[in-house]
């Protein structure tokens, strides 16, 4: 008996489950080998479609073993239906920076066949956090998301502020992955488990360490997804990086890293419900109202988008304030379409950027719908969005979450959540104004624009749209997910 224990203790992993991420990490090495090899030229041509056909084949392994759920690797990864959903959108989005980061880099003198491998490291390393319970593995897969953007931020070729941004993103980052590791030191002394599931559900003698550790846990996460107060990295990182690589971390980066709190939602006892709600609350309208409040003096395009995402973060936060079914299905929907809106909104900025006398200001935009109609319209419809004007996805998401408020009789945080919103109105319409009821201060003049790169936006701004006015296409996988999390 004693020689058979210890050979009945090993578990064979079931690979089909990490099918999507080992396609990407084999993309991420396969693309390695060949940037050592290649000559530059080859690198510029094979790169990008080997990355693409990478992303494309784990996409489709996502959708179409949708239906494997279960454990794997000692119960350190979880494939399920939360997962199955945000990995869709992670590798979509993953696809979309490959077409605009192409003749981005190449406008800005700054091809580096290194971008493509950091690419896919960040993206397997985002596809892994939002699949764990696992203490270890989360930890593994922050830092891979982390670096990755650390390095990306800082890859633009003679640009001071993109050092800045990538340095400052680097400090407040290794603050944040030293906090939540602090944070799961302290919950695997309350319970002897690395699993989420197993600290959240022992009911030890001493909780301090339990509350001590969920703190520590939570504001490393509020560092990366930019709640206030722990925001002040944000702003440079997002206006230095390149811009398909802020729109990465606006969208896939949010997503990820908002994703392991999301799943503490369904695993909170009923005792800790009132201190999560005021903590988390408090956060969330202090983020909501600060983030809109400085949006508005802001005349850079990107740092005005930067404080927006801010004060998004606030609204997904209210939104995981209700620690009930309502409100996770709400965070879920409002993340999703959250990625659809930034990406795109910064895909614009990025095709613009491409132009010789375009300086990012806010009276750049004047008169835009003459020379760039299609353009002018998309980023509109983005803005209108993030504003909550129907028919777009941010009138959803934020019905939802003040629905799910409305619901848990959180009515001061719902109160804040109108008065942020209105807020935002000063600069969001400012932009449409600027755009369609002003004349042109100069020739926009955008040349060699890549088919893809149309396709792709045109792509984003009818989900923009679709996802409201049809939001069951959606929401029957994300009601399926959320309820599955609350049955376990």
């Amino acid at each position: 008996m004693q020689v058979n224990q210890p050979i009945e203790a090993v578990e064979f992993p079931r690979l089909d489950v990490f099918i999507p991420e080992l396609i990407v990490l084999i993309t991420a090495f396969v693309i390695f080998t060949l940037d050592l090899i290649l000559s530059s030229p080859m690198k510029r041509r094979i790169l990008p479609i080997i990355t693409a056909t990478g992303y494309s084949l784990s996409l489709a392994t996502v959708i179409l073993l949708n239906k494997l759920k279960g454990d794997t690797f000692y119960k350190s990864f979880t494939a399920d239906h939360l997962g199955t959903v945000v990995k869709t959108f992670e590798i979509l989005i993953a696809l979309t920076v490959i077409v605009f980061a192409q003749k981005y880099y190449s406008s800005r003198n700054s091809f580096y066949g290194e971008f493509y491998y950091i690419l896919s490291f960040t993206l397997a390393g985002a596809m892994i956090l939002s699949s764990s319970y696992n203490l270890i593995v989360i930890y593994v897969a922050l830092e891979l998301v982390s670096i990755g953007f650390y390095i990306l931020t800082a890859l633009l070729r003679n640009s001071f502020i993109s050092k800045e941004g990538a340095f400052k993103y680097l400090i407040l980052g290794g603050l944040s992955v030293a906090l939540a590791s602090y944070g799961a030191v302290f919950m695997y002394i309350y319970a002897g488990s690395l699993d989420l599931r197993e600290i959240l559900s022992y009911k030890g003698e001493d909780q301090h360490y339990l509350i001590l550790g969920l703190v520590l846990f939570l504001i490393g996460f509020a560092i990366k997804i930019g709640a206030v107060p722990f925001h002040f990295w944000l702003p440079d990182a997002y206006q230095g990086a390149p811009t398909p690589v802020t729109a990465l971390m606006a969208s896939v980066g949010k997503l990820a890293f908002f994703i392991p709190i999301v799943r503490i939602m369904p695993l909170l006892r009923e005792e800790f419900s009132d201190v999560w709600i005021i903590t988390v609350g408090i956060i969330a309208a202090i983020t909501m109202i600060y983030g809109n409040m400085v949006a508005l003096v802001q005349k850079d395009i990107k740092r005005l988008l930067a404080y927006s995402s801010i004060a998004h973060s606030g609204y997904i936060l209210a939104g995981i304030a209700v620690t009930e079914v309502i409100g996770l299905k709400a965070v879920v929907y409002f993340l999703v379409v959250y990625t659809i809106m930034a990406a795109g909104s910064f895909f614009v900025i990025a095709l613009l950027e491409r132009m010789g006398n375009w300086k990012n200001l806010l009276q750049d935009l004047s008169g835009m719908r003459f020379n760039l109609p299609f353009l002018a319209l998309s980023f509109m419809i983005y803005m209108f969005a993030l504003l909550g004007v129907p028919p777009t996805v941010g009138f959803v998401g934020k019905t939802l979450v003040f629905m799910a408020l409305s619901f848990d009789k959180l009515w001061w945080l719902a109160i804040v959540m109108i008065i942020s919103t209105g807020i935002s109105t000063g600069y969001y319409v400012r932009i449409v104004v600027l755009m369609y009821m002003k004349d042109k201060e100069k020739e926009f003049s955008l040349k060699g624009t890549n088919p893809l790169e149309i396709i792709s936006l045109t792509f984003l701004t009818l989900l923009t749209v679709g996802l409201a006015v049809m939001p069951e296409l959606i929401l029957n996988l994300i009601n399926s997910a959320s309820e599955s999390l609350f049955l376990r």
